[in-house]
């Protein structure tokens, strides 16, 4: 990995270890998204699972969060995991749009599936680490799913992103740009 990868895992690792408090007073919301190129996602794995155990063996309890399973595991739940792969087949515009509604949207103040599990596999850690986020790509991004948590969680959430910051903007997976102002970018 480059020295600047290093260097900005040791920065999370300080803030997440020392001074977790400081993560809520960042921005008003308590998401941190760490970026990596896009090319380097089998590196980056295995220095999550570092980092990870990093932050237990200084008794931190994590919720590690793989975004594929959270979305395979809702989508074999309303058994329509056949049914995606069809529609990725014929036409990946309608999947995007079904994949949204089936992932994001709620009823009243109901998060959707995706946030609402995402919450609930948080409840009893310290810290949140979400991963493989490039499964998103097209139908969502990571401002989509943050909007959904906004408001919702209480202690560090994570997002090792596979995306490059440009200025303001992030561009995800090198195809989408975009940005969510109030996590703390690293």
């Amino acid at each position: 990995m480059p020295l600047d990868f290093d260097e900005r895992i040791k920065k999370l690792e300080t803030l997440l270890i020392e001074r977790p408090h400081a993560v809520r007073k960042l921005s008003g919301v308590p998401f941190i998204i760490f970026t990596y190129p896009p090319d380097d996602e089998l590196k980056v794995i295995e220095e999550i699972e570092v980092f990870i155990e990093k932050l237990e063996y200084k008794d931190k309890k994590v919720a590690s969060l793989d975004a594929r399973d959270l979305i395979f595991s809702i989508l074999e739940e309303k058994d329509i995991v056949d049914s995606v792969i069809e529609v990725e087949k014929d036409d990946i515009d309608e999947l995007g749009s079904g994949l949204k509604s089936v992932l994001f949207e709620g009823v009243g103040k109901d998060t959707g599936a995706l946030p609402g599990l995402i919450l609930s596999k948080m409840e009893s850690a310290d810290i949140a680490v979400l991963h493989h986020l490039g499964i998103l790509y097209p139908f969502s991004s990571l401002s989509v799913l943050f909007s959904n948590l906004e408001n919702k969680v209480d202690k560090p959430l994570v997002a090792f992103y596979p995306a490059k910051k440009e200025g303001k903007t992030l561009e995800f997976l090198n195809k989408s740009k975009g940005s969510y102002y109030r996590a703390k970018v690293i």
